[in-house]
């Protein structure tokens, strides 16, 4: 059993969001005069895991895009950059592994920031040039600390 402090985890079946902030806080992200909403990519080959995570940060003030596999997230970045990633590692396909490291030979790729987020953490020492990793089932305030962090500009 996990111990509960603060918001439970993700994966918990009977998790509890985070309360809805209204659009006029200053710790909304696109709530500052003149600042736009950052984008947010998240890779997971779940469905639920997609799901639970874009109520999470869309919650938050974030606009979120997801995608399936790394296949489908390298097309959307194609489209458009995003401000963060956060993917899983382990996709059939092409991995977590492979996407950061495609994206890291890519100009306009290489200084998106990454949020690694597994169930499995099969390679100690090694951070895939990530800003944060965290573990599955994730703890709602370490992800969004993550987040905040991995989005934060020198000036704000």
């Amino acid at each position: 059993m996990l111990k509960r402090v603060g918001m439970t985890t993700l994966g918990d079946p009977d998790r509890a969001m985070p309360p809805r902030r209204p659009a006029d806080v200053d710790s909304v992200p696109d709530a500052r005069a003149g600042a736009r909403t950052p984008v947010v990519l998240v890779v997971d080959d779940s469905a639920d895991m997609r799901g639970l995570l874009r109520e999470v940060l869309e919650q938050s003030g974030y606009e979120v895009v997801t995608a399936p596999s790394s296949g489908k997230a390298l097309t959307l970045m194609s489209e458009r950059v995003p401000d963060l990633v956060i993917t899983d590692l382990m996709m059939p396909g092409m991995s977590g592994f492979a996407l950061r490291s495609l994206m890291l030979r890519r100009v306009e790729l290489a200084a998106v920031p990454v949020i690694v987020l597994s169930a499995y953490w099969a390679r100690p020492g090694e951070t895939l040039d990530a800003v944060a990793v965290l573990t599955k089932p994730v703890d709602l305030d370490r992800l969004l600390e993550a987040v905040e962090g991995a989005l934060a500009t020198p000036d704000s």
